[in-house]
């Protein structure tokens, strides 16, 4: 099987995954709703959810198929040794250039998909109140700080695999020599997410303009809510979230160095007081979470990475294999590392899907261990009621199906959330 075949093959199977999971949520959304949720829509706003959320499904349907064909015919052309032939054999040419072959036209329909979700769906439901102009300030700070990521890690990899050979002297290196060598790697890759964090941080404040919130009896009882807890946070804002949607959201920002509050004015003003307690109590709860075996099993798979790249660099027969089976199904004489790097990922996908799997059910355990936080602050009544509006006025889907949840949401469907904080305030009623 050739390379170029085996990616098919991928997409195809990508399609029948997405298809089986359509089928299972169409199922869903012909139950009635369960007894937790079943106040969250009257009949005339479900039927709005419904519509709502069949338009953002057709519109994936059409780009999917456009992806499909703008990606198939790249796939099978012979644009490979051109690129080579362009970039004159070199491997950071040959990489960058073919990088950005796939990413003009992805990228293009990745923005009509985007306009037309935030000025056809999101307006015909109420939700939007951005303009062309945040569209495009939005959109140009998302593809810069994307793009100049993304170029810095292939140039790294390319500059890693590249003198990777001199480095071990043809391969010839002891265990030792292997491991010193990986953990340089893994800490030029450490500083690497670390600065990735620092992007996003500054990708927000350029999308946002951030307030400090003012010195008052809202901020003691903020600060009183962290009272028991080892970790605080200090600074907390209000930003501009409703110049641009009806969304209302208040988060707990974590970076390496700093930990802040980050609240929307539309929140602030169309919620009640004691709302906003009990989602800063939850998210005070995520602070305070203790470690468990989901955690510290989950810390293993870096260092599971690490030891693999001990023994690839040590013993580097499967790269080779990988490499020369790429550059013969692409009929390229020079290594494409873009390439290489994608096919990788497709091998790998299942492992992917597995992590994924364990990290969604880490997420959702933890989201319910912060949800008992709010309870145990006696705001368990505030969380379930703020959750309930939110869940309306987004036009959310409160009742997945058991197997869509288990497989994509990182939180707890809302229908099994409000139902374990109503067992849990019954369970601090009886104490």
């Amino acid at each position: 099987m050739s390379a170029r075949f085996f990616i098919l093959l991928m997409m195809a199977l990508n399609i029948i995954y997405n298809a089986v999971l359509s089928h299972f949520i169409n199922i869903q959304r012909q139950k009635p709703l369960p007894a937790s949720v079943s106040d969250v829509y009257d009949a005339e706003r479900y039927q709005k959810f419904l519509s709502y959320k069949a338009e953002y499904r057709k519109l994936g349907y059409i780009f999917l198929v456009l992806n499909l064909l703008v990606e198939i015919p790249l796939l099978l052309s012979g644009i490979y040794p051109v690129i080579q032939h362009i970039c004159v054999e070199n491997p950071y040419r040959i990489a960058l250039l073919t990088f950005v072959v796939f990413f003009i036209p992805s990228t293009l329909l990745d923005i009509i998909q985007s306009w037309i979700s935030t000025f056809r769906i999101e307006e015909k439901y109420g939700m939007n109140k951005k303009t062309n102009r945040e569209f495009i300030k939005d959109l140009c700070i998302s593809l810069i700080l994307d793009f100049a990521v993304t170029v810095a890690l292939t140039l790294f990899l390319v500059f890693v695999c590249e003198h990777m050979e001199s480095w071990t002297d043809h391969f010839s290196i002891s265990w030792a020599g292997s491991f010193k060598i990986s953990l340089i790697i893994a800490a030029v890759l450490f500083v690497f997410f670390a600065l990735l964090q620092g992007i996003a941080y500054l990708a927000l404040r350029l999308q946002y303009k951030f307030t400090p919130m003012e010195e008052g009896p809202l901020l003691d009882k903020i600060r009183d809510l962290q009272r028991d807890s080892k970790k605080k946070v200090k600074s907390v804002f209000i930003y501009n979230e409703s110049k641009k949607t009806t969304t209302k959201n208040a988060f707990l920002l974590k970076l390496f160095w700093h930990r802040e509050f980050g609240i929307a004015d539309n929140f602030m003003n169309e919620n009640e007081e004691r709302e906003l307690l009990a989602v800063l109590s939850h998210e005070i709860g995520h602070l305070k979470h203790k470690k468990n075996w989901q955690n510290y099993l989950s810390y293993g798979m870096p260092v599971i990475m690490f030891i693999l790249l001990v023994c690839l660099i040590h013993q580097p027969a499967p790269i080779f294999f990988l490499s020369k089976w790429v550059m013969d199904s692409f009929d390229m004489t020079v290594v494409n590392y873009t390439i290489i790097i994608t096919v990788l990922g497709q091998v790998i996908g299942p492992l992917g899907i597995l992590l994924g799997l364990f990290n969604n059910s880490r997420s959702r355990s933890e989201e319910y261990e912060a949800d008992r936080e709010a309870v145990k602050n006696g705001y368990g009544r505030e969380l379930i009621k703020t959750f309930k509006r939110l869940s309306n006025d987004e036009l959310v889907d409160v009742n997945p199906h058991p197997l869509i949840e288990t497989l994509e949401y990182d939180h707890p469907g809302m229908a099994n959330r409000i139902a374990a904080i109503e067992q849990a305030m019954k369970a601090a009623e009886q104490k």
